[in-house]
């Protein structure tokens, strides 16, 4: 039947007349600017594809089956043949192995050293997972990010994760670890010391492991911040209960809304209320909160019941508000002085862009403002920033606290080298401490130099002098090669030397890309760009991780609450790979999803 109705029934729609027959069609590119093609269909492509959106869109299995679905692919694809659920199941599984083929054989190619972030989170199923995410830059002087791994962990002791991770990296392949970054858990500091034995045995750590523990720091600036905001002021607890009147009741939302139109406020965003735990939601509560103000103030003057809800009591307590002036104007200062906070948050959870460099930058800034504000008599912000001071000093008061890979990767920086870092440490410390300080991180730099020119090829001498004669040729020819000597001495033993001796790049250069800078500067300093590579590839915040919690919770939603591990560990890594190597695609449509959970609070 099928036979006939294919080959030989003119009547039937979907017959083929020539399979080798092509259609016109335009190519989507990554700027969404198409290009006339021949295409002709292809039943496994489509499958293929079909596979890819469920994964990447994050579309439960049994979407295939949807009526909706089939009705739309008869229409734009008749000939297409819609798998099965369990089929396309099973489409992830293979989809999943082979990528997963093809980055291993990336992340082994070549000895290729990375990072690792790594955090534990707890699913609706109270099914605790561990994120392992990779980090690495290229050959192409690209910065990368893949999830490894998003598994099932027993219990958050320092061994389990140890033996989960170590587990993760015979999996992968993976021996030659520069840095782990984790958050300041007790349970982290066993499992990275655990670790750092193991990598020692596999050989495939450097200097013996001693820099390979870096701790968040977004996670200890979150700690800084909110050991000063532990006791919030009324002024802040008025706002807060003001957004959340507001937000209990959806009329409530467009009266304010017609408030802000009434006021000619130019604003089209929606109101946030803050997680309490997390200081940097609250700084974005009360910076949307203040561009409406004067919404507010008209909104109390229309709804009676606004003023009538602060006088009720909350958990035996009285409310705080409504909001008056002086507390809109605490709010004001209070912003003005977080925003460098939030700023610096932002830049250390970057994830598409390097960040150890930057570390030293934002910490000299900050210390600058505490030790500002400390000298100065404000009663408002006195107590916040004394409280912030301490922890400050506990985490990185003391230089010694900190890896000294952050301190090496500013230097690596062209722009600032050790001259930025001399200046910030004078301004805060006495000058013998800056100039041990300073020599420590010469002396980490030079070592790193050693150790990584151990794998470089050697030099070929070039003899000191000459059988000649008395000719003129010969005497120049021999102080050539004698000049010629001098120059490869100079560039294979002293690349350090001459980097920081070269003249800086302005530090005022707009949108300096320092990758791209040691990209073209390999040769000129291939041992110093080698070290450089590792460096400048190493996370300071565990965001990457964090970020993958957001996906995990909804592929885990109420309704595929059932999935089992192994299937959510595919679908997490396999979506993270695809829009990683889509990534101008994906750009088009969605906002960096990271830098978004940051913004609003949700991850550190």
């Amino acid at each position: 039947m099928w036979g006939h109705l294919n080959n030989q029934c003119p009547k039937y729609p979907l017959r083929i007349l020539d399979k080798k027959q092509k259609l016109l069609s335009f190519e989507a590119s990554n700027e969404l600017s198409g290009t006339l093609k021949a295409v002709i269909f292809n039943q496994n492509d489509c499958r293929d594809a079909l596979c890819r959106m469920v994964v990447i869109d994050e579309l439960p299995f049994r979407f295939v089956g949807g009526l909706g679905f089939r009705s739309f692919c008869a229409v734009i694809q008749p000939r297409f043949v819609i798998p099965s659920r369990m089929t396309i199941a099973r489409d992830v599984v293979h989809l999943y192995n082979s990528e997963m083929e093809k980055l291993k054989k990336e992340l082994t190619k070549d000895d290729q050293r990375v990072c690792l972030t790594t955090d534990c989170w707890t699913s609706n199923q109270q099914i605790p997972y561990l994120c392992l995410t990779v980090h690495y830059i290229d050959s192409d002087w690209c910065l990368k990010k893949r999830i490894l791994n998003f598994v099932q962990i027993s219990n958050h002791k320092g061994e389990t994760i140890a033996k989960l991770i170590e587990d993760c990296l015979h999996k992968w392949g993976i021996e030659r670890v520069f840095t782990i970054t984790v958050d300041n858990a007790t349970a982290n500091d066993v499992a990275v010391s655990i670790l750092k034995r193991r990598v020692n045995g596999w050989e495939g750590s450097v200097l013996n492991g001693e820099y390979m523990h870096v701790r968040c720091c977004a996670h200890i600036l979150n700690l800084i911040v909110s050991d000063g905001l532990k006791e919030l002021h009324h002024s802040i607890s008025a706002i807060r209960a003001a957004v959340r009147y507001i937000r209990l009741s959806t009329a409530r939302v467009e009266k304010l809304s017609a408030c802000v139109v009434k006021e000619k406020i130019d604003f089209k965003g929606k109101l946030v209320l803050d997680v309490p735990t997390r200081w940097n939601s609250t700084y974005k509560m009360l910076e949307v909160a203040l561009k409406c103000q004067k919404a507010f103030e008209r909104y109390e003057e229309e709804d009676c019941k606004y003023s009538q809800y602060f006088l009720e009591e909350e958990g035996g307590k009285k409310k705080f508000g409504p909001p008056s002036k002086i507390d809109w104007a605490n709010a004001s200062r209070f912003v003005e002085f977080l925003r460098s906070f939030y700023q610096a948050t932002l830049k250390f959870s970057a994830t598409k862009s390097v960040t150890s460099n930057c570390f030293y930058l934002e910490l000299g800034e900050i210390f600058n403002l505490l030790k500002n504000l400390a000298l100065t008599n404000d009663t408002l912000l006195l107590d916040m920033v004394s409280n912030m001071k301490k922890k400050f000093d506990k985490y990185w008061g003391n230089l010694d606290n900190t890896n000294l890979l952050l301190y090496v990767a500013a230097v690596l920086d062209p722009r600032y080298k050790l001259g930025y870092i001399t200046y910030c440490l004078g301004c805060f410390y006495d000058s013998q401490t800056v100039s041990n300080f300073i020599l420590k991180v010469q002396t980490l730099l030079r070592t790193l130099y050693a150790f990584y020119s151990k794998g470089e090829r050697e030099v070929s001498p070039i003899p000191k002098s000459f059988t000649s004669s008395n000719t003129l040729q010969d005497t120049l020819l021999s102080a050539f090669m004698k000049q010629k000597e001098q120059i490869t001495f100079d560039e294979s033993l002293n690349e350090v030397d001459r980097y920081l001796a070269d003249e800086s790049v302005n530090p005022l250069t707009p949108s300096f890309d320092t990758l791209f800078w040691w990209k073209q500067n390999s040769i000129k300093y291939p041992v110093l760009s080698l070290i450089a590579g590792d460096v400048l590839a190493v996370p300071i915040s565990t965001v990457a991780s964090e970020s993958a919690f957001s996906t995990g919770g909804r592929i885990l939603d109420p309704y595929r609450s059932s999935l089992n591990p192994k299937t959510v560990n595919m679908l997490v890594c396999t979506q993270n790979w695809l829009k990683s190597t889509n990534e101008g695609l994906v750009e088009q449509f969605f906002s960096d999803e990271d830098d978004e959970l940051v913004q609003t609070g949700l991850i550190l």
